[in-house]
């Protein structure tokens, strides 16, 4: 029972995390169009801290709760938790307070007065979290709610004056009906899910970014050029380059690969280590790019096929012209004319997928798809590849 509490509580708060981080983003994207030059930050004086003019102007808590939504009202733990957090805020400080949250606060709740409209009486709240101050006897809240009644009057009217209360926040799950709404003026019918992989990996990467410090805000504009490179990633004459293809990948990630065909061929021509990890690097990259774009119908079967045309012309080129230099020469130092061979590969392709995309990493990783005989005709760097190769099928047919 303990474990599956904990695995549970676990997953809570993982996507407790998620909806924070994907929040960030709808809520700057909202902003963006408006003030392109507001800042976000994230865990600084809150969950979400926006800034203008180098001054905070708006402070958000997010709570995100799985199963059906509770009721908000003054006694609610997650009220107390953050009205705790506001209470350390500096005094010269006088932003917008908001919590967002997946609960909901019905008309009839008595914090029904923060939430945005017509209707809106701080009055009512603040007798509401004051009476609740005083009679509650939830022990979770007792430190907060003596926190709160510390505070002189006025200082308690101004603490909720600024309070806005957000209820019914999508749950993490579907939070991507906010996204359409948010940047739907960018977004091609149809590639709607592609789109949103896109934004979701580069948005990632800067959360992590926002979260460890390397970077210390990122801005409107930022989220506003980001969003304008997708969509000129998605026009016809090019292909967007897929987040996951481009996260580290150390040598320590290579076992998988040893064993396949096109790491044998390098293994030939006696490859320094160094140089083999990064081959496999780069064969990871292009596979894990194309499969992306596959999936998300960017890009047809026929269409790479006749891109490994161009790259299976370019290799025969270099490798016929080295192996009768070599022949002619009199040579007999196959492994250096077959690192040869790789290294001008490397160096020269000029195929191209698209006429805007380049990526060499891709060329050269689709080269080693080639010499795995995953696509077009078989390559190889060696100049006797073609009867190594023919050695380990006859080894594994008998």
């Amino acid at each position: 029972m303990g474990k599956s509490l904990s695995v549970h509580g676990a997953a809570g708060q993982a996507l407790g995390y998620f909806h924070q981080c994907m929040w960030a983003l709808i809520e700057l994207g909202k902003r963006a169009s408006v003030d392109p030059m507001v800042e976000l930050r994230l865990e600084a004086l809150d969950d979400l801290q926006f800034d203008q003019a180098g001054s905070p102007t708006e402070l958000l808590q997010t709570k995100h709760h799985v199963g059906a939504p509770k009721a908000i009202t003054s006694t609610s733990v997650d009220v107390w938790r953050t009205l705790n957090v506001w209470m350390d805020l500096p005094r010269d400080l006088n932003p917008i307070l908001r919590l967002v949250t997946t609960s909901i606060l019905p008309s009839d709740s008595d914090l029904a007065g923060l939430r945005l409209g017509e209707h809106r009486n701080t009055a009512d709240a603040v007798d509401a979290l004051t009476n609740a101050a005083e009679t509650s006897t939830n022990q979770a809240t007792e430190k907060w709610r003596h926190r709160f009644l510390a505070l002189d009057p006025s200082e308690r009217e101004s603490l909720v004056m600024n309070i806005v209360l957000n209820d019914s926040s999508p749950q993490a799950a579907r939070l991507e009906e906010n996204l359409t709404l948010t940047f739907r003026y960018a977004i091609t019918p149809g590639q709607e899910a592609v789109f949103y992989d896109l934004l979701r990996g580069w948005w990632t990467g800067i959360a992590v970014r926002l979260l460890d410090r390397s970077l210390e805000s990122v801005t409107g504009n930022d989220l506003i050029v980001q969003i304008s490179d997708i969509v000129d990633q998605l026009r016809t004459d090019t292909l967007p380059i897929d987040p996951a293809a481009l996260e580290p990948f150390s040598e320590s990630s290579t076992g998988p690969y040893r064993s396949r065909r096109f790491v044998q061929q390098l293994s030939w021509i006696a490859l320094d280590n160094t140089r083999l990890w990064k081959a496999i690097r780069d064969y990871h990259r292009s596979f894990t790019q194309r499969s992306f774009w596959l999936r998300h119908q960017l890009l047809s079967e026929t269409e790479l096929d006749r891109f490994a045309f161009q790259l299976h012309d370019e290799w025969e080129q270099i490798f016929d012209t080295r192996v009768y230099e070599m022949t002619r020469d009199g040579r007999i130092d196959f492994e250096a004319v077959g690192q040869e061979i790789f290294t001008m590969i490397a160096h020269e392709s000029r195929a191209k997928l698209r006429d805007r995309f380049e990526a060499p990493w891709f060329n050269r990783g689709m080269f080693h798809a080639l010499a795995d005989g995953e696509v077009g005709e078989q390559i190889g760097w060696h100049p006797e590849f073609v009867s190594k190769l023919e050695e380990i099928l006859s080894d594994v047919a008998s």
